[in-house]
């Protein structure tokens, strides 16, 4: 009897003193994160005097390089002219705590590819437009847990987020 008591006292005393840790995953596969990136889309960023609206995203994961590649339509505008093009976007995955954004941060515009325009477009909204291939453009948000509401799951802020082979890994 004395040794079952020490036995539940040293039990107990393990239990109370040790630090409780409760992680949560969740795998979002590529076909959800577009469904999801599509709330937060179209976007606008100005660059070197053009407005840039980015819309219709498809997320790509890129787990060898740690890289996410967004493809997106740009409407670019400079003084009243505007002109369409395709491009893709690549960059790091961030999360903003305090914001509560899911990023892509450093993201550069590796692709462009002016689409047939009906208006007249001056060469000089062109090239300027052809001249940003392969720089940096201005973030681009990819998910707003905020927006997502996904409190109301009891899904609490993330604490880990990685490209895996399977899809976007949020650690919570």
């Amino acid at each position: 009897m004395k040794y079952l008591c020490r036995f539940w006292i040293c039990l107990f005393t393990l239990l109370v003193g040790m630090p409780v840790a409760h992680a949560f995953t969740i795998t979002f596969s590529e076909s959800q994160l577009n469904t999801m990136v599509t709330a937060v889309f179209p976007q606008q960023r100005t660059f070197d005097d053009v407005v840039f609206t980015f819309s219709d995203p498809f997320v790509e994961l890129d787990p060898l390089e740690d890289e996410v590649n967004v493809k997106v339509t740009v409407l670019a505008e400079q003084n009243g002219q505007r002109l369409q093009a395709k491009a893709e976007i690549s960059g790091r995955i961030a999360y903003h705590h305090q914001l509560a954004q899911l990023r892509l941060i450093e993201p550069r515009l590796d692709k462009l590819k002016v689409l047939d325009n009906q208006a007249v477009v001056s060469d000089s909204l062109v090239n300027g437009i052809k001249r940003l291939e392969g720089k940096r453009v201005p973030v681009i948000l990819l998910l707003d847990f905020d927006d997502l509401d996904m409190a109301a799951f009891g899904i609490q802020k993330p604490k880990r987020i990685d490209i895996t082979s399977q899809g976007l890994l949020i650690e919570i």
